[in-house]
């Protein structure tokens, strides 16, 4: 399907999957994405009510016995408002480590250990509107309704806001943890035969 995010407005280039995001401390990255297909003869419509953009979290939680490799971002099962990053790569083992809440520190489970990244990002840090504008009252969290019919050709900017309300610096750019993902929707492809 080519209904997408992209970096362009012509939607010559597919924005990265993950996006990468960086913070250097405190504050908020704006930026804008295009969503829409390049092809004008396709037609994507919802299964239901309106064709959304919806903000969630990627973070998955700790397993036991399960292998990790480096860079794998996590949370624990009973998630306590922190991340942990997997710094070296292994099997788990059968009983949760103790999840230390101070940055940096480190805990072990079975050969594979884990280091806390701080404060986690959550879906309600990402804020999406159809203008610049409307950010400053768009609700972190909400999804975004682009109507009930899209014809290819026509790109819709996604303005987008990502707040970082940790005072450490952070990123995401090993294990995207919140994400933007497409309502169910159907896509209709007019085929030209080419024959009048």
């Amino acid at each position: 399907m080519a209904f997408t995010l992209y970096t362009d407005s012509n939607m010559t280039h597919e924005a990265a999957s993950p996006y990468p995001i960086d913070f250097n401390g405190t504050g908020t990255n704006d930026f804008v994405l295009y969503f829409g297909s390049p092809y004008t003869h396709e037609t994507l419509t919802p299964k239901t009510g309106e064709i959304m953009l919806i903000p969630f979290s990627r973070l998955k939680a700790w397993q036991p016995q399960a292998n990790y490799s480096f860079g794998q971002i996590i949370e624990p099962p009973v998630a306590n408002g922190y991340m942990y990053q997997c710094v070296q790569a292994g099997q788990t083992g059968k009983t949760e480590p103790v999840w230390g809440i101070a940055v940096n520190k480190q805990c072990t489970s079975g050969s594979a250990r884990f280091t806390n990244l701080g404060a986690k990002f959550k879906a309600a840090d990402l804020k999406l509107s159809l203008t610049q504008r409307g950010l400053e009252t768009a609700i972190g969290g909400a999804a975004l309704g682009l109507g009930n019919q899209l014809q290819g050709g026509k790109a819709i900017p996604v303005y987008i806001r990502v707040s970082n309300s940790d005072k450490s610096a952070r990123s995401d750019r090993s294990d995207p943890c919140i994400s933007i993902r497409l309502s169910e929707t159907m896509l209709d492809t007019i085929v030209q035969s080419g024959h009048p």
